[in-house]
């Protein structure tokens, strides 16, 4: 988490640290469980949505462009899919509140399952290099698509898990 956060942190002044983050998850590992917290205070797993239907995880920001440039195909894919795929979305911005990401994510209609990482254990668990990291995972738990950045063809990478 340390690296990720330096990576995010400069925009708002604070210093980069190097240190090493783990590396990210890989096509065919197992998903692995983190604790998050939904953003009603709740606590839950990662775990909680892997093994009933596949599972897309984007890891995002508020703040992030990139993730912004890739809202228009999650929608899509939401619209699309969502009756046969779950979409948690893992909100990252270390410099808000559960009550921020809120509000952005009701005022962009964002699919129901949006999460709060206060501790970035999923960011460990899932060694995401940055915003806009997306996990596709199966029904069985296995990882069959890994993403970065804006432009991700998310629709062939959610037949992947069907």
């Amino acid at each position: 988490m340390a690296a990720l956060v330096a990576a995010w942190i400069p925009r708002a002044g604070a210093r980069a640290q190097s240190v090493a983050a783990p590396p990210p998850v890989r096509v065919g590992q197992r998903a692995p469980a983190a604790p998050v917290t939904r953003l009603d205070g709740s606590t839950t797993n990662v775990a909680h949505y892997i093994g009933q239907r596949p599972v897309v995880i984007e890891f995002w920001g508020t703040w992030c462009g990139n993730c912004r440039a890739l809202e228009p195909a999650m929608h899509a894919a939401h619209a699309a899919l969502g009756d046969r795929v779950t979409f948690l979305t893992v909100a990252v911005s270390v410099d808000e509140t559960p009550a921020d990401v809120a509000s952005y994510t009701r005022a962009h209609d964002y699919p129901p399952d949006v999460v709060f990482d206060p501790t970035g254990a999923a960011v460990d668990a899932y060694g995401a290099p940055g915003t806009s990291f997306v996990v596709v995972v199966d029904r069985s738990g296995g990882i069959v698509y890994t993403g970065s950045g804006g432009d991700q063809d998310l629709a062939a990478a959610i037949h992947k898990a069907l």
